[in-house]
């Protein structure tokens, strides 16, 4: 140690007196070099146990400079003398910085106890907390002139609320500030519209969270259970969110249906994985233990029937994922026909997994299959709804009333479906496609009436949507 502070001094006496040598220097080992720096730092630690920085600021503040100067020079190309220099005048300002605390301790030692719960609720991992730190510190030293001087208790009071104040604010940043990021990020993407009653009850388990740590700061059993349910709200708000951005028009509650179905199917997945290595241990066993042969092939088979359970299980959550996406299209398909035709022209409705477009205005002229210019823009914006919906198969169902004969009236309802089956087919939907003629057959309405044998003339199309 005599050795080290020798060379310590002597690198320090270069660097003031600036004079130079003819003689070139002897090299100073990196483990002297690492030596003086980690002392420095040592003093630094001392300095922050007996809050060096609020009691001795600016001798503080010199030495934690002329330290960092000092460690990046270890990782630069400085002179061993400079990194010397700056880690002895480190040590005199670390060194005064604590002879400086310990005599104005007894006018702060109260105040200083309030100071150090903030400092320990991790107030310094928010740079806007350390800032309003540092403010209410640099308060305090103008207060007491430096500690010159003990608080009167009304000052007392004072500062004590506003550093009781930083440690709720520590606190609730330490457990909630992932939380804030996560709502805050789901409300970038339009979470006020997407998923409103989502986003709600996140901000009220945030807020819930807030009040309880700020009523009892240092009691975690008070306030961890809402910091949990927090935590949990934010999770949610975020897949439902997942959900919703990955299929755009998806309702907030098929969202949330969908992201616990998934959770389910994780829980199950999980359960397979491990029934199957409850499974491979078993089988193990069985190789280890001939003796208990027969016990643990029941254990076997017991654990081989409730893996095939779990896997039915699996099999109808994705039945009832798919079913719920073809639902959701289905509906929406829906809501835009009745926003694009009027009841008179068409009409959609779900018959159990298919959709159904009936066009009731398609205007053929009497014994003609040629469809009308007028109706092929309607059948466009038929088109453009079963694109969306995803079709895999569209059958052209052509229909008559009761007038004419009954052949002559089949022809006819099916070359009017072949018509509409070619012009579908020539814009390119993507599906394939059907046709076939009822002619009179299938009515829907009374065909002893004008308006019913109107409604009798119709053409179905008849939409299955691919899984």
């Amino acid at each position: 140690m005599k050795k080290f502070q020798l060379i310590l001094c002597y690198g320090l006496a270069l660097t003031l007196s600036g004079c130079a040598s003819t003689e070139k220097a002897e090299p100073v080992p990196i483990a002297e070099l690492k030596a003086a720096v980690a002392e420095v730092a040592g003093l630094m630690k001392e300095a922050d146990i007996v809050q060096a920085d609020l009691l001795s600021h600016d001798e503080y503040v010199k030495g934690s400079n002329y330290l960092a100067k000092a460690r990046r020079s270890m990782s630069g190309y400085q002179q061993a003398d400079y990194i010397l220099e700056k880690s002895a005048l480190g040590k005199a300002q670390f060194q005064q910085a604590l002879k400086n605390s310990k005599t104005r301790t007894p006018n702060a030692f109260r105040i200083l106890e309030a100071r150090h719960s903030a400092l320990d609720a991790g107030l310094k991992n928010s740079e806007d907390l350390a800032d309003a730190l540092a403010d209410v510190d640099d308060d305090l030293r103008d207060e007491t002139d430096d500690f010159a001087r003990a608080l009167e208790p009304k000052e007392f009071s004072e500062f004590q609320k506003k550093y009781f104040a930083l440690e709720i604010e520590a606190i609730q940043f330490r457990e909630l500030d992932a939380v804030k990021d996560a709502i805050q990020k789901a409300v970038r993407q339009d979470a006020e519209d997407l998923a409103p009653e989502s986003l709600r009850a996140a901000l009220l388990d945030v807020s819930e969270a807030e009040n309880l740590i700020a009523q009892s700061p240092r009691n975690p059993r008070i306030h961890e259970d809402s910091v949990t349910w927090a935590t949990e709200s934010s999770v949610l708000l975020t897949d439902v969110m997942d959900v919703i951005l990955d299929a755009p028009g998806t309702p907030e509650d098929i969202a949330l249906k969908i992201v616990k179905q998934n959770r389910e199917l994780a829980k199950l997945s999980e359960d397979v994985g491990s029934l199957e290595q409850n499974l491979k241990s078993t089988q193990s066993s069985l190789m280890e233990k001939e003796g208990v042969l027969k016990q643990q092939n029941q254990e076997l088979e017991s654990t081989r029937s409730n893996l095939q359970e779990t896997e039915s299980a699996l099999l109808l959550q994705n039945q009832e994922l798919e079913r719920s996406s073809t639902q959701v299209r289905f509906q929406k398909a829906m809501d835009q026909a009745v926003q694009e035709f009027p009841d008179d022209e068409a009409a959609v409705y779900q018959q159990g997994s298919k959709l159904i477009f009936r066009l009731k205005k398609m205007n053929f002229a009497t014994g003609s299959a040629t469809i009308p210019a007028a109706s092929k823009s309607m059948l466009k914006k038929v088109n453009d709804i079963i694109r969306f919906i995803g079709a895999e198969i569209v059958a052209v169902e052509g229909h008559t009333d009761s007038v004419g004969a009954d052949k002559l009236n089949k022809d006819l309802s099916t070359k009017r479906a072949i018509s509409v089956a070619d012009y579908l087919a020539s814009l390119a939907g993507g599906y394939k496609i059907g046709y076939i003629g009822y002619g009179e057959s299938r009515p829907i309405a009374s065909n002893e009436t004008n308006e019913g044998r109107a409604i009798n003339r119709r053409v179905d199309l008849v939409v299955t949507a691919k899984k």
